[in-house]
């Protein structure tokens, strides 16, 4: 596996080829949570496949990922045993960026309630207009 990862390793960039059939249903299984396209690499014709990968079952007779192709169309359906590998090609939308949202919004919060306990904020009340005739 190359790329740079976050805790779970499986970053943009991530790339994964193996032989290992538990690697790759562990590296599916990251890609399903990943919130951006990644890139089926398959067995035969050497092709690839990008985009949204919105579902799988490992448990079935037959195991499968489905995929939402990238330039658009029906969902395909894709055996494991045509996958020799995944790359996370496309951007995670929302990688870091909840803990981020969460933390300005609780450090504003904090903020103003410090202000508010020491008397440094007010609120208006708009009982005077802003100019005078």
């Amino acid at each position: 596996m190359s790329g740079e990862g976050e805790a779970s390793g499986y970053a943009q960039g991530t790339r994964w080829e193996g032989d290992d059939p538990q690697e790759l249903r562990d590296c599916l299984e990251a890609a399903f949570d990943y919130r951006g396209n990644v890139t089926l690499l398959l067995r035969g014709d050497e092709s690839e496949l990008e985009g949204y990968l919105s579902n799988r079952d490992f448990g079935c007779g037959e195991p499968f990922v489905d995929v939402f192709p990238a330039p658009g169309g029906s969902r395909r359906r894709i055996p494991l045993a045509m996958v020799r590998g995944v790359v996370f090609s496309g951007k995670d939308t929302a990688a870091g960026q909840s803990w981020q949202t969460w933390l300005k919004q609780h450090e504003a919060k904090e903020a103003k309630e410090a202000k508010a306990a020491q008397g440094l904020e007010t609120e208006s009340i708009d009982r005077f207009p802003a100019t005078l005739d």
